[in-house]
C-alpha cells in the first residue's frame, strides 16, 4: 500500500490498514535477529508506536512509507542488540507443522536448523541484515534497496551469492 500524497497526514484507517498488512513482516524481521518472541512483540510494538508517533515527520518524498518503518525498526532493533549485547538469530523454525514429528525427526531437523544458524551467524553483520530482511521480513529487493540505499541490483545480486554460498557450505557438510 502507498501514501504518498501530498500531505504527509495518515487517517487512523489508513494507519490500521499500513499496521495490519506489515505487522507480520515487522514481527519476523525482527524475531530472524533476536529469536525471542516476547523481545520481537516488544520491538514491533514499539516500531508501530514510534511510527505513529512520528507519523509528522514522515517524508514521502525521501521514501516509502514501509521503508520508513523497517528504518525505526532497524535502529530500535539495533539499539536492544547493543544494551543486551548479542546478535542473535531465531530458531528458523516458526512454522507450525501439520502433523507431529516423531522423536527421531525432530532430533535432524534441530540439528539441520543449529548448522544453519552456525552458516548465517558467520556471515558478516551485512549478509546478515539481508538475510533477515529477504527470509525474515520477507521484504522485496526493491523494498531492501530503498531501507539500505543501495541499487535493486546490487541487492539481488549479493542475495544471490549469499545463498551460493550457503548452499555449497550446507552440501559440504552433508555429502
Amino acid at each position: 500500500m502507498s501514501f504518498r500524497r501530498r500531505s504527509n497526514r495518515l487517517t487512523d484507517d489508513e494507519f490500521t490498514r499500513f499496521y495490519e498488512e506489515h505487522l507480520d513482516a515487522v514481527f519476523n524481521y525482527c524475531l530472524f535477529h533476536i529469536g525471542d518472541r516476547q523481545l520481537a512483540e516488544d520491538l514491533t510494538a514499539d516500531a508501530f508506536e514510534r511510527a505513529w508517533r512520528f507519523r509528522r515527520r514522515y517524508d514521502p518524498e525521501k521514501a516509502s512509507f514501509t521503508t520508513w518503518l523497517f528504518a525505526l525498526a532497524r535502529h530500535r532493533l539495533i539499539d536492544k542488540q547493543r544494551q543486551i549485547g548479542q546478535r542473535t538469530l531465531v530458531t528458523l523454525d516458526g512454522q507450525p507443522e501439520d502433523r507431529m514429528l516423531l522423536p527421531e525427526e525432530t532430533v535432524v531437523r534441530e540439528v539441520r536448523f543449529a548448522r544453519l544458524r552456525e552458516l548465517v551467524r558467520a556471515l558478516p553483520d551485512e549478509h546478515q541484515e539481508l538475510i533477515a530482511l529477504k527470509f525474515g521480513a520477507g521484504l522485496s529487493n526493491r523494498r531492501i534497496a530503498a531501507l539500505l540505499n543501495k541499487n535493486e541490483s546490487a541487492v539481488g545480486s549479493t542475495i544471490y551469492r549469499i545463498m551460493q554460498k550457503l548452499r555449497q557450505q550446507w552440501e559440504v557438510e552433508n555429502v
